[in-house]
């Protein structure tokens, strides 16, 4: 009894100084804030931004969340994208992308990368934080970037163990260098280069090659992607930057063998074979992307692996992407639901989910 009268002591404490705060003029000023902010996202999702002869195009997307970055801000713009992800369609396909754009807006909003990291997090696969850094590197000096690279995700939580926050800033970086140098590709894994960490320096060539993959429009289209050589620039790179690019390669061979997972599987299984797990998880995160969040089509992209690991690698590949599209559990129950591969699948779901 004695203890039960603590505890409703302290909420009733916790309750007036609560209360106190908030009809003090700071106190209701800020929650004035916050809901005018709910307000402005429940307007928003009601509204129709892109009409049914637009809906399917990524620059009304694009030129949507602009306006409402320069109205009401990036953390306005993030929780709108969020609210019609989950409604499903083209905002959900183009979640990723967008949240660059959110990202980077916020990157140039915020003092510095770490608090613009506590205003997002890792949803749709870690965009806004790629973003961020995009945003950052834009109004820096050339000197100032690559003479302080190792600076820009100091301050980030989890650097001590590897988190997947500090993974999300150094892969950051990546994206952000190669919006510095104009998506030169060559010459931002060698700005990675000047980071002072192995692992931090594979981490952001990552981020180059998906930057170099992601940023390739009809509009604008990447000087180092090959429709008549799907395997460039692979196949051209140093040996040390092969094993990041291999894995997010694919996502531009299933655009040029227009989605057949079988094609791209035979084409991964022709590059070395100290290549061919990566190419293969590649293949994975895209069926992971292609899916939805259906475990049932995941498993039937990865099944038409022709040989048991390529289904396996495959499995883990589009179980680590399960966590950050979907949840732990979610990619728990992929690895759990398929009749091969679910060892390999769950060894490397745990180890992903260790990092968070």
């Amino acid at each position: 009894m004695r203890r039960l009268a603590t505890y409703g002591f302290i909420a009733l404490v916790s309750f007036l100084v609560t209360y106190a705060f908030l009809s003090s003029n700071t106190g209701a000023a800020l929650l004035a804030h916050v809901q005018g902010d709910e307000r402005k996202v429940a307007l928003l999702l009601r509204s129709n931004p892109c009409p049914s002869d637009q809906e399917s195009s990524y620059k009304c997307w694009e030129g949507y969340y602009e306006r409402v970055i320069a109205e009401s801000g990036s953390h306005v713009a993030l929780f709108d994208l969020k609210g019609r992800h989950d409604a499903g369609g083209y905002p959900r396909l183009y979640c990723h992308t967008l949240l660059h754009v959110i990202g980077e807006a916020a990157g140039r909003e915020y003092p510095s990368v770490a608090v613009a990291y506590e205003k997002g997090d890792t949803f749709c696969r870690s965009g806004y934080h790629h973003g961020v850094l995009e945003g950052v590197f834009g109004h820096e000096g050339q000197d100032a970037v690559l003479n302080h690279l190792d600076s820009f995700c100091a301050e980030v939580s989890g650097k001590d163990r590897y988190s997947y926050d500090y993974f999300s800033c150094v892969h950051g970086v990546g994206h952000g260098l190669m919006a510095h140098f104009a998506h030169d590709l060559f010459q931002s894994l060698e700005g990675c280069d000047q980071l002072s960490g192995e692992w931090e320096q594979s981490s952001c060539h990552g981020g180059v090659f998906m930057e170099n993959v992601i940023s390739d429009t009809e509009e604008e289209p990447s000087k180092f992607l090959k429709d008549d050589d799907p395997l460039y620039p692979c196949n051209a790179v140093e040996d040390r930057y092969r094993y990041q690019c291999y894995l997010m390669q694919t996502s531009h061979m299933l655009a040029v063998y227009d989605g057949d997972f079988g094609a791209v599987f035979d084409a991964c299984s022709s590059v070395e074979k100290k290549y061919r797990i990566p190419c293969y998880q590649s293949l994975g995160r895209d069926a992971s992307g292609w899916s939805y969040g259906s475990i049932e089509g995941v498993l039937a992209y990865c099944a038409e692996g022709g040989t048991e690991e390529q289904k396996e690698e495959c499995l883990a590949g589009a179980g680590v992407d399960f966590i950050q599209s979907h949840g732990g559990e979610k990619a728990r129950e992929l690895c759990r639901g398929a009749e091969w591969g679910a060892k390999t699948c769950s060894e490397a779901v745990e180890q992903s989910l260790s990092t968070l």
